[in-house]
């Protein structure tokens, strides 16, 4: 436990960072973003039994290129035919099975291909959030897509810290059992809870301390503030669910407490992308432009 505590306490700090931080010059949050996830990869593929080194090597390429096209593309003006690039990449993947017949297999490479499109995908969302700031010029202040990077970060680990004591104290009757033993119903309430109020008190936060206010309606946002939460402690449970099918606690080892970085990016992953994918569409129901 005094691990964890140690280690989550150290993972809160990078996160105020990316909160703080978000727009260049600094290069920070884009490295600890870009370092996150191919580490994750790494795992990933660690974890679904892949050996060839050649596989490990694309994959992690690839994936550094799905999140540089998702941050940088729309800014730069810069056009690139999604669809070819994906064949091309696919086609030399497969190949590696005809060359290393018998050690690597068609799952190795399969779950290979999907995890370095959907993971980086997903975590590259915290540079779409950033980007609202460019791309809908006068709309969003600086002070809003920080607002929105805590939301998107608290979401995911006020749901888990809540959760975690909520269910020390109170929990009683097991949530998933089968997946996640440890888990209860009176945890995931209480994370679920707890995470909301946090964003709601940051949304009151921010139309306080910004020059104008968030541009979604309060109401929007206080509902997105619970449903979030439970978004992430899905992604939660989806990621658990692939590590007992391959029968692992944990997709790594590398922070103590904690397990690997898909680990502590799996709730997160899936948060950034449904808040990302739920303001899309907000702007077209409140005519934001």
């Amino acid at each position: 436990m005094k691990n964890r505590i140690l280690f989550g306490v150290m993972f809160g700090i990078l996160g105020l960072l990316v909160v703080i931080f978000p727009f260049w010059p600094s290069p920070l949050p884009d490295i600890i973003v870009f370092a996150s996830t191919l580490i994750a990869m790494f795992e990933l593929n660690k974890t679904f039994g892949v050996k060839n080194k050649a596989v490990y090597a694309l994959s992690i390429v690839f994936s550094a290129l799905v999140m540089a096209y998702h941050g940088y593309a729309s800014l730069l003006n810069i056009d690139i035919p999604v669809f070819p690039v994906i064949v091309v990449y696919t086609i030399l993947m497969l190949s590696i099975i005809v060359i290393d017949f018998g050690k690597t297999r068609f799952e190795h490479v399969g779950l290979s291909i999907i995890a370095s499109i959907i993971l980086p995908s997903a975590v590259a969302s915290y540079m779409k959030l950033r980007n609202l700031y460019f791309e809908y010029d006068g709309v969003f202040t600086r002070g809003h897509i920080r607002f929105l990077v805590w939301f998107v970060l608290g979401s995911a680990v006020w749901a888990d810290t809540f959760a975690l004591f909520t269910g020390m104290k109170f929990g009683k009757h097991k949530l998933c059992p089968r997946v996640s033993p440890k888990k209860t119903v009176e945890g995931a309430i209480g994370g679920a809870i707890g995470a909301a109020a946090s964003n709601i008190i940051a949304l009151f936060i921010c139309n306080a301390v910004c020059e104008k206010d968030f541009p979604i309606p309060v109401w929007f946002m206080v509902i997105l503030s619970f449903i979030t939460p439970a978004v992430s402690m899905l992604g939660d449970l989806i990621c658990s669910t692939i590590k007992r099918n391959y029968g692992v606690k944990d997709f790594g080892n590398l922070i103590p407490g904690h397990g690997g970085m898909m680990d502590r990016l799996d709730s997160i992953g899936i948060s950034m992308t449904f808040v990302y994918a739920v303001l899309c569409f907000a702007f077209k129901i409140f005519s934001i432009s």
